[in-house]
């Protein structure tokens, strides 16, 4: 709804303080623009599945297996 008697008398644009005016698209004749591209909304997780080229789990069996390694050799000793 325009309310800003320069915008409906000239339209905003004709305005001398259009330029740096923070209401034109509250008072004003302008239309609120949507900064996000629409094709840009679907919120998409990627998630990296591997690491150094092996997965998560590779790394987690790895991991259990040196541990399971240093128990044994501290069980030898």
């Amino acid at each position: 709804m325009t309310i800003c008697p320069i915008a409906l008398a000239v339209g905003c644009k004709k305005c001398p303080t259009f330029k740096f005016c923070p209401l034109t698209t509250v008072l004003g004749d302008q239309e609120e623009k949507d900064e996000i591209e629409p094709s840009n909304k679907v919120w998409k997780e990627n998630f990296p599945t591997e690491w150094g080229g092996s997965t998560a789990d590779e790394h987690l069996d790895k991991m259990d297996e040196l541990e399971k390694n240093k128990n044994e050799e501290a069980e030898k000793k």
